[in-house]
C-alpha cells in the first residue's frame, strides 16, 4: 500500500463509488481498512427511485425479511455470494448532495455516471458495496455496485453516452462533484468489458495525483444497467473489477426475469454472453 493512508485514499479517489465505500465509512464489511468517519463524495441514495407509473410510494421499502421490495428487491447479492469479497447493501440515507460537472460537455456523461443523480433517472435502482476481504486477493479493493431500471431504450442510451463520453475524453477531463470538490482525471482507458448481458463497457480513469484508478464496468441487460464503480488502496495498476462479481451480480439480474428473452439493441447484440463485435472495452 502507498505510504499515505487509507483513509486520505478513500476521501480523496473515491468519486465513483457512489455511497460510503466499506472500509471507507468505519470497517463496516470487515474489510480492515483505515477509518477516518469521512464518505466518498458523489454518493447516491441505496433507495433511488424515479418515477414510476401505477407503483405505489413504498414499492422499493424493505420487506419483512430485511430486503428491499420492489422489482430490484430480489438482485442484490449476499454478503458472502461472492468469494474473497464482502459485499453489504448501501444504507438508507447515504445520499450525496449536487450534480457533478465536467470542464466539457461532451465528458458529462462520465461525470454524471460518477455522481449521485444518473441521467436519465431510473425507475429504481439498489445499491451494494463490496470490499475485498483481509489478507485475500482482493484487499485494498473498495466499490459499489448499482443496479437500475429504465424505460425503454434509456438504458442502451445511457451506456451508449457513456460510450461516446469515453472516446471524446481519453486523454482526460477535469469535473467538480456535487460537493464541489475538484477532481482531475489524466486519461480515460478502454479496458476488456466483461462478455455478459446485451452489451457492456468498462473504463479505468487515472488520475496521477491521487495514484489510484477509478474502475468503471457498465453490463445491460435488457432495460437494466448493471454498474461497478472501484478503486484499490493496494497496487493501483492490478486494480481490476473481479470478473466473479460482474457475473454473479448480471446473473441475479437476469434470473430475476427483467431482462426480455431475446432482448436486443440498436447496435445488433447477439443475446447473453455476446458483445456486439467492437464493444469488448
Amino acid at each position: 500500500m502507498k505510504a499515505r493512508t487509507a483513509a486520505a485514499l478513500c476521501a480523496a479517489v473515491t468519486v465513483g463509488m457512489l455511497v460510503p465505500v466499506a472500509g471507507c465509512a468505519g470497517d463496516r464489511a470487515g474489510a480492515g481498512h483505515g477509518n477516518d468517519g469521512k464518505r466518498s463524495v458523489g454518493s447516491a441514495d441505496a433507495r433511488d427511485r424515479g418515477p414510476a407509473a401505477g407503483e405505489s410510494p413504498g414499492a422499493s421499502e424493505e420487506s419483512g425479511d430485511g430486503r428491499r421490495a420492489g422489482r430490484l428487491g430480489g438482485v442484490e447479492l449476499t454478503k458472502d455470494e461472492v468469494s474473497g469479497l464482502v459485499i453489504e447493501q448501501a444504507p438508507p440515507g447515504s445520499a450525496g448532495r449536487g450534480t457533478p460537472t465536467a470542464d466539457r460537455a461532451a465528458c458529462r456523461p462520465l461525470a454524471t455516471a460518477l455522481g449521485s443523480q444518473p441521467r436519465p433517472r431510473p425507475l429504481e435502482s439498489v445499491m451494494s458495496t463490496f470490499a475485498g476481504e483481509q489478507d485475500g486477493p482482493d484487499e485494498g479493493l473498495l466499490g459499489t455496485v448499482r443496479v437500475a431500471e429504465y424505460r425503454p431504450g434509456e438504458a442502451a442510451a445511457t451506456l451508449r453516452g457513456l460510450r461516446d463520453a469515453a472516446a471524446g475524453c481519453a486523454g482526460g477531463f477535469t469535473m467538480r462533484t456535487g460537493e464541489g470538490e475538484r477532481q482531475v482525471f489524466d486519461a480515460v482507458e478502454n479496458v476488456a468489458a466483461p462478455r455478459l448481458g446485451d452489451e457492456a463497457a468498462a473504463y479505468r480513469l487515472t488520475n496521477a495525483v491521487e495514484e489510484a484508478p477509478t474502475l468503471i464496468t457498465v453490463v445491460r441487460s435488457g432495460e437494466v444497467l448493471s454498474m461497478f464503480f472501484a478503486t484499490s488502496l493496494g497496487d493501483p495498476g492490478r486494480a481490476e473489477i473481479p470478473e466473479r462479481l460482474v457475473g454473479a451480480q448480471v446473473r441475479r439480474v437476469e434470473a430475476a426475469g427483467l431482462r426480455p428473452t431475446g432482448a436486443a439493441d440498436d447496435k445488433g447484440g447477439g443475446g447473453p454472453g455476446v458483445l456486439p463485435q467492437g464493444d469488448e472495452g
